[in-house]
């Protein structure tokens, strides 16, 4: 396999070399230089790039085995990798003074280098891909664990193909049963080495319970004196947060708990796509919103605007403006309270406003300012996020992201006096499980609510199943929530 990914990696800087060629006869063509250089002068600096190719990729650890990880976790090595490889081999050759030492030149052969590498390893990965779903190059593996963890890991193995890793057998410290999900259960009497000499496998995957850290300890030691691809996997089921992330400070793993996917550049570009949609949406809805603010003038008195403090990232407290649509100083007997479908403090054009949530569109503003997203979990208001932070488990986990207009639970009927457990785990779901394409699915069914409503009866709201899978463990009691104060009549 080693000597696969290493001739692979050649070929890419062969390829790279020619591309860059035929690149340089191109900026001839467009009279960026004078002249071209020849094919033969290429191939010192092609000699040179693939013998420093090949250590840089070892020490960035490209050649290591790597099943359990994906290609986009890979590509920042691969890119990073080949400009390290690059910089010496301009370094090298134009110590030499060769002709392929052209600026020009050398700045094609960049870019044509990170190309091909990406494209190679790419490439390489779905030709692996191909065989391991064929039975070809797979690796057997005994899970030690027959416990909640140990299963999420063997279907989450079956889910992933591509690794190919393939599961032979449970082990099990206190088996109750013989076989479970399709695999024997060896039960584990006094040394692991015993059972893996009489079923021998390639990898050993120890999945127990964070309370049996002694036997994890004991485990180790004996492994200690095997071959094998020994490799752990934390509980990390037993701590509800968000999405977990491990990295490394002088050799130390730290485990991030809320780690989300709404960081780093993601949060550029979804912050562009804010402005890319808010901006053109403000200016058509301009007549709309004078037309809607018309008519709460004309139908009620009291302001044009309610304005409201709510709760966004971080805990940070936002100014948010609303169309009115209940009767001036509508919490006053009341106090903070979340409003009902048939409130009779709600005002005719108010109710219909609220109902097609337009009352919502002055938010925009918020959005122009960067306080808001189009999409995210909805803001709360400070007093009822306090008493909610106390009483609802891991509610404030949903601060780890921009509010937004509409969200996940919004779509699928959530509003108002509706199941705080439900809308819970739909924002936690929206906050776990970001993309873009997420958000613009979300963005089509607030559009067009048919579709939002058809998908409401599917899922079944009423149902007390959890809604996904990889949030089983967000199953919040209703014993545990506050009660939400319903309006005075």
């Amino acid at each position: 396999m080693l000597s696969l990914l290493v001739a692979n990696d050649l070929a890419a800087v062969a390829s790279a070399f020619i591309a860059a060629y035929y690149e340089n006869l191109l900026a001839v063509h467009l009279n960026v230089i004078n002249s071209p250089i020849a094919i033969h002068d290429l191939m010192p600096a092609a000699f040179i790039a693939a013998l420093l190719c090949i250590p840089v990729f070892a020490r960035s650890g490209l050649y290591q085995p790597k099943r359990t990880k994906r290609f986009l976790a890979e590509l920042p090595i691969i890119l990073r990798a080949v400009c390290t490889a690059w910089c010496f081999t301009y370094v090298v050759v134009g110590l030499m003074k060769h002709p392929s030492s052209s600026r020009v030149l050398m700045t094609c052969l960049l870019a044509s280098w990170l190309l091909t590498a990406t494209f190679s390893r790419l490439l390489g990965r779905q030709v692996l891909r191909y065989f391991r779903q064929r039975g070809l190059n797979l690796r057997f593996a005994a899970i030690v664990g027959t416990g909640r963890l140990g299963q999420t890991l063997y279907h989450g193995v079956r889910r992933n193909p591509w690794t190919g890793i393939e599961p032979a057998y449970f082990v099990s410290t206190n088996p109750s049963r013989t076989s479970l999900l399709g695999l024997d259960v060896l039960a584990l009497t006094t040394n692991i080495n015993d059972i893996l000499a009489s079923r021998p496998v390639d990898i050993v995957l120890l999945a127990l319970p964070a309370h049996d850290h002694e036997t994890v300890e004991q485990l180790l030691n004996q492994l200690a004196n095997t071959e094998l691809d020994i490799r752990v996997v934390p509980d990390m089921l037993s701590f509800h947060f968000l999405r977990h992330d491990i990295d490394q400070l002088d050799g130390l793993p730290i485990v991030t708990l809320t780690h989300t996917p709404l960081g780093g550049w993601n949060r550029v570009i979804k912050r562009a796509i804010d402005l890319l949609i808010s901006v053109p949406a403000t200016v058509l809805l301009a007549l709309p919103m004078i037309l809607i603010a018309l008519l709460v003038k004309l139908t009620s008195k009291g302001p044009i605007f309610h304005s409201q403090i709510r709760t966004s990232v971080g805990g940070r407290r936002i100014r948010i403006l609303k169309f009115r649509t209940m009767v001036p100083d509508a919490e006053n007997h009341t106090g903070p309270v979340w409003a009902a479908d048939d409130d009779p403090r709600t005002t005719p054009i108010g109710r219909f406003l609220r109902k097609a949530s337009l009352d919502e569109l002055p938010q925009l503003l918020n959005v122009l300012l960067g306080q808001m997203s189009l999409v995210g979990p909805r803001p709360e208001r400070p007093e009822l996020v306090e008493r909610f932070r106390t009483n609802v488990p891991r509610y404030m986990l949903r601060h780890h992201a921009k509010a937004g207009l509409t969200g996940w639970a919004q779509v699928n009927g959530l509003r108002g006096q509706t199941s705080l457990r439900k809308r819970l785990q739909y924002d936690m779901f929206y906050i776990c499980n970001w993309t873009l394409g997420l958000d613009f699915r979300i963005i089509f069914l607030t559009l067009f609510p048919f579709f939002s409503r058809a998908r409401s009866r599917r899922k079944g709201l009423a149902s007390t199943r959890p809604l996904e899978a990889n949030l089983q463990w967000l199953t919040v009691p209703n014993t545990a929530l506050p009660p939400i104060p319903h309006p005075r009549t």
